[in-house]
């Protein structure tokens, strides 16, 4: 039945474990980002324009608001373009004293969820080192 096919097996490539800790998260330039007075950080962005049959009916974008904790609002001003998703890993573990093992999950849960509201995008470099 097609209905039920993976989605994972359709045409991503696999990427081991040192290429994802060498891969450099950059902010997108449409996140806005607002420093509130406790730490933490607000941050909107406008979701993509409708397209297809949704453009059509001339629905406007959407502004999606996210507010992070003390440890998000880290996290998303370390993200310079040029740290490694390895490098934020050592200073979550120098911040906030954790397992190196605990915060590396937490860390790749975290900046998965970012790519998915499109606050960030995450790029990885060839295999070639370029």
């Amino acid at each position: 039945m097609f209905f039920f096919t993976s989605q994972t097996a359709a045409g991503r490539t696999e990427i081991s474990r040192e290429e994802s800790l060498g891969s450099i998260p950059a902010l997108n330039p449409g996140a806005q980002c607002t420093e509130e007075e406790d730490g933490t950080v607000s941050v909107q962005v406008s979701s993509r324009a409708p397209a297809g049959f949704w453009a059509r009916l001339g629905l406007p974008q959407r502004q999606r608001s996210y507010h992070l904790d003390s440890i998000g609002a880290f996290v998303l001003r370390s993200i310079d373009g040029e740290r490694t998703v390895g490098d934020l890993c050592r200073l979550l573990v120098q911040k906030y004293n954790l397992n190196q093992r605990e915060a590396l999950l937490s860390l790749a849960d975290f900046l998965k969820t970012l790519t998915r509201r499109n606050i960030i995008a995450i790029g990885v470099k060839a295999a070639g080192g370029q």
